[in-house]
């Protein structure tokens, strides 16, 4: 039976495991139940608003029926899809950063040589 991992590379990992969890039938309860950890968490992950630790990542990877690998390459891919090269920073901080002698250079405007 050749497996279905359900990647793509704009997937985050909550994603792919509510997409994996569905594809088996299983809620979250019952995806909780079989890794040993609460509903809340499995609906954290699934939300993306954290990453499973080692030991409940290799669980997981058995219960979804992928491998560690594939796991890790999602969460690589999301990372990478999340850089934000927007600093969204107050004056406040810019006033202290620069009274420390650091130059902050804004998005859009180029830097002064000094």
């Amino acid at each position: 039976m050749k497996r279905d991992r359900g990647t793509r590379k704009d997937m985050s990992l909550g994603e792919f495991i509510g997409k994996r969890r569905g594809c088996l039938h299983l809620t979250q309860e019952q995806l909780a139940d079989r890794l040993h950890v609460s509903k809340s968490a499995v609906a954290k992950w699934e939300t993306n608003g954290g990453i499973p630790d080692r030991d409940n990542l290799y669980r997981l990877a058995e219960v979804l029926n992928v491998t560690v690998n594939d796991l890790h390459h999602i969460i690589e891919q999301s990372k990478l899809s999340q850089v934000d090269l927007e600093a969204n920073i107050t004056a406040d901080v810019i006033a202290a950063l620069e009274s420390y002698g650091y130059q902050v250079i804004r998005p859009g405007k180029k830097e002064i040589n000094s």
